[in-house]
């Protein structure tokens, strides 16, 4: 078969490629979908080849063979994907955990601060208390926080 006519021929099977790939759910956008358009594509590249003309490619390869042979080479193709790619070291796992924290942290004490700063002398006061654990009675620590609560949840 000709360059030419083989090359018409992936072009007008094209539809039948997108087919196959949204059966795999792969869809336009995703980063491998061209990469497996691409896989599509050689395949049946390598699958007409052989063929001396289109006609007797389109009689001895129906389009449902052509689908079941496509979409199992895709199939196939992922299932064989080296788990090493997806592999994640635990020290790396244990450093993104603590920065994480580590952010959230900080977050959590200047959206603190800024609220603090907005405080009147006597709550900063109360906050401090609070915070330092000083002897407070009950029911002094529970007054403290209630009158707290409501400052900070108006604040943010």
């Amino acid at each position: 078969m000709k360059t030419t006519e083989l090359n018409q021929l992936v072009q007008d099977y094209q539809r039948l490629f997108h087919k196959v790939l949204r059966k795999c759910s792969i869809f336009p956008g995703q980063p491998d979908y061209e990469d497996h358009m691409q896989e599509l594509r050689l395949l049946f590249y390598l699958k007409v080849k052989p063929y001396e003309s289109r006609g007797l490619f389109e009689a001895e390869c129906n389009v449902s063979y052509l689908y079941r042979f496509l979409l199992w080479s895709i199939i196939d193709k992922k299932r064989k994907r080296d788990p090493k790619e997806n592999e994640v070291n635990d020290e790396e796992v244990l450093y993104l955990q603590q920065a994480e924290t580590n952010y959230s942290e900080i977050e959590f004490l200047d959206e603190f601060l800024s609220i603090y700063d907005q405080l009147l002398e006597k709550d900063q006061k109360k906050v401090l208390a609070l915070l330092e654990n000083t002897d407070l009675s009950r029911q002094n620590r529970h007054r403290y926080r209630m009158r707290l609560r409501k400052l900070f949840k108006e604040k943010r």
